[in-house]
């Protein structure tokens, strides 16, 4: 399949990454409920707290319309809502503080009649709350007269406007099409860092940053994935130089990371790099896997075409032999088959086994990527996930979402592809009560 339409498609295509990563609206609709009740709480708390006008503000990804849906569904999203106190904090020796404590007591309280909240940790730049359906809520607060705008941080009182960064990002391109090219570009760059930076300590590079990067260095091609692959050589390009991102309103550096997590966030743009430069002068059949393997879950199941390839792929491997075994809700054994379809019932067990384990490389490694599709797996934030074993290692997962999902089995060693099977799973719903048919007639 052509790898640009697994990008993006102007018709909402959903088996598209741009699809794929963006949040269902079922789910921001619940968000933007929440953040507009917390909203109505603070408003009243803060200006009996103040004495002053209270204003807020939305900023961050929600403002710039780049959010994505969190890497899988135990992770979360966040909305920014900029708190703005109309008086002069500096004069009146008010200390920033004592103003973030004030805030942060204003969302215990608020926790305290709403139990799907809890309180983050303190941050240097904000507080924040986070809620059991995928949400954070980060709460910057300043200080605002004609002629100051200062955000509370531990260390003080900081310069600070998100709306004139939000405004010179949204006039970095003139035409409506070049500034939604600009924004799908950081969805794929945020959504790259989700999967690279899954399950490490590491600090992510921070969205305003990516959205800085890509605007300074966004190519626009024909084609989607020509733009994602030369904007990311320029961004690469650009951070080999100076592992810095300078904000556009003062110069300050937006790349404000501890040496590991530079170190790590090198080690990521190096292979992020190599990526697309090999993506250069591929076939479809080429990109299509090298995008898979860089988006993981997040990109639509590719179909690998036989009589293309080159070495290392799929063209070129031995087949997995897969069996499934069957098992319903309550355990029991139903089936074991070999298929590339298979047609399952809501809550049967599937165990995934290589017959022919032994085919491959001792110390190869087994990528099982699961992607749910449709309105069921969306709304509750999973579209998929990827565990990693050995050839010989059976895999298991459930069967929760109504629709047709796949299973991707990818082995590797030392980079090279050495069998690549993807199985279809049909999941239908619950099992239904078998009525008997009944003929009525008149007498």
């Amino acid at each position: 399949m052509n790898c640009n339409e697994l990008f993006y498609s102007p018709e909402k295509n959903e088996l598209t990454l741009h699809e794929r990563i963006k949040l269902s609206t079922l789910v921001l609709d619940k968000g933007v409920t929440k953040k507009n009740e917390l909203i109505e709480f603070l408003r009243e708390e803060l200006k009996e707290s103040f004495g002053c006008d209270v204003r807020f503000w939305l900023q961050g990804s929600y403002k710039s319309h780049t959010l994505i849906k969190p890497v899988d569904k135990f992770s979360t999203y966040d909305i920014d809502v900029g708190i703005y106190l109309f008086f002069d904090a500096e004069a009146e020796d008010i200390e920033s503080k004592n103003v973030k404590d004030t805030l942060r007591d204003a969302l215990l309280a608020y926790c305290a009649i709403n139990n799907e909240a809890k309180i983050q940790e303190s941050k240097n730049a904000c507080e924040g709350l986070i809620f059991s359906s995928f949400l954070t809520i980060d709460t910057p607060i300043y200080y605002k007269t004609d002629t100051k705008l200062k955000l509370a941080t531990d260390n003080g009182w900081s310069d600070s406007d998100p709306k004139a960064i939000q405004d010179w990002l949204t006039n970095s391109y003139a035409t409506k099409e070049d500034r939604a090219l600009m924004k799908r570009l950081v969805r794929y760059l945020k959504a790259w860092v989700n999967v690279q930076w899954n399950g490490t300590s590491f600090k992510k590079i921070p969205s305003l940053a990516i959205n800085v990067l890509v605007a300074n260095n966004l190519s626009i091609d024909e084609r989607e994935d020509d733009s994602f692959i030369n904007t990311v050589l320029n961004i690469c390009q650009q951070l080999e130089q100076s592992m810095e991102v300078a904000n556009p309103l003062n110069g300050s550096n937006l790349l404000t990371m501890p040496e590991d997590a530079l170190t790590f966030a090198r080690q990521k743009l190096q292979q992020l790099k190599k990526v697309c430069m090999d993506c250069v002068e591929a076939n479809e059949n080429e990109r299509n896997i090298n995008f898979s393997n860089l988006f993981q879950h997040y990109f639509p199941q590719v179909t690998i075409v036989s009589n293309e390839g080159g070495a290392g792929l799929p063209a070129l491997t031995t087949i997995p032999e897969i069996s499934v075994c069957r098992y319903n809700k309550n355990g029991e054994h139903i089936e074991t088959v070999m298929t590339d379809r298979l047609t399952v019932d809501k809550g049967d067990t599937l165990t995934f086994t290589i017959c022919n384990s032994a085919s491959f490389n001792a110390f190869a490694q087994t990528q099982w990527t699961v992607r749910n599709v449709g309105h069921q797996a969306n709304d509750a934030n999973d579209i998929g996930h990827v565990e990693y074993g050995k050839p010989y290692e059976s895999h298991k997962r459930g069967t929760s979402y109504t629709g047709t999902h796949t299973m991707e089995c990818m082995i590797t060693y030392n980079g090279a592809i050495l069998g690549l099977k993807v199985i279809h799973v049909v999941v239908r719903p619950a099992l239904s009560v078998n009525r008997p048919i009944r003929k009525w007639w008149r007498r």
